[in-house]
């Protein structure tokens, strides 16, 4: 077998193990399962959902590290209570299997999520190298140029925010903050499906890279505080149009 194809079987035991998963929450959700109550056997999984005991298993495993579940030894498998003890992987992990957050979700991400940026602007100012900056300009001048073409720079901001908080060499929080950017790809897309909203934020970028550049930590975390306020008065609307529309 050879790496393309090692790879195509890793991509299958992936897929599968969150159809699984997915499978496992379905179920959660139809049978509303309170925090504290037991779930089904692996047999009985592996029954409903058409699958291999070892892919239940697995899928289990999945959700117990992310704190979803709590396995006791001699007993089952426990659902835990999801909104307090679950990590936060967990929630990335379901907004990716197409799970829409919560209003309240997105307003608490973006209000932690600020208060992550401000210090990784500070210590980019601190800690950036001539490399650093070389690969924040070159994701710059890819912006400008998807802008050009009338194109959604979604991707091109999460590489730029991702290059500013690895200025900062400190690999926890580009881990932490990494998981922040995965779990709003699809806002971020919807947003920039606003070329001035692009523009904007492009704007944004070049004048921190230069304050990043020059050292300039208050300038910097300022416009990273402001930067992040529009983006939190853009979702306030959004969410309140929502709000507004239910019945």
């Amino acid at each position: 077998m050879n790496t393309r194809d090692l790879e195509r079987a890793a991509d299958a035991r992936g897929t599968n193990e969150r159809s699984v998963i997915a499978g496992i929450l379905a179920y959660l959700q139809e049978r509303r399962l309170q925090p504290g109550d037991k779930l089904p056997s692996e047999r009985d999984f592996a029954e409903r959902l058409g699958v291999g005991r070892n892919a239940v298993r697995e899928a289990l495993s999945t959700l117990v590290t992310l704190r979803v579940v709590d396995s006791r030894p001699n007993s089952g498998i426990y659902l835990r209570h999801i909104a307090k003890e679950s990590s936060f992987e967990a929630l990335v992990m379901f907004t990716g299997m197409g799970a829409a957050p919560t209003a309240t979700e997105i307003v608490e991400t973006m209000e932690v999520r600020a208060h992550l940026e401000l210090l990784a602007a500070g210590l980019a100012c601190e800690r950036r190298t001539a490399s650093d900056i070389a690969r924040l300009e070159a994701i710059l001048g890819k912006t400008d140029a998807i802008l050009a073409n009338g194109g959604n720079i979604a991707k091109a901001d999460t590489e730029f925010h991702i290059a500013l908080v690895d200025a900062t060499h400190n690999s926890v929080l580009l881990r932490v903050l990494n998981a922040f950017y995965q779990f709003t790809v699809g806002r971020r897309e919807v947003l920039f499906a606003d070329i001035a909203e692009g523009v904007h934020s492009a704007k944004d970028h070049r004048r921190l890279v230069q304050h990043i550049k020059d050292g300039d930590a208050p300038k910097a975390q300022r416009l990273i505080v402001r930067h992040m306020n529009r983006a939190s008065t853009y979702w306030d609307a959004v969410l309140g149009d929502d709000d507004a529309s239910e019945p």
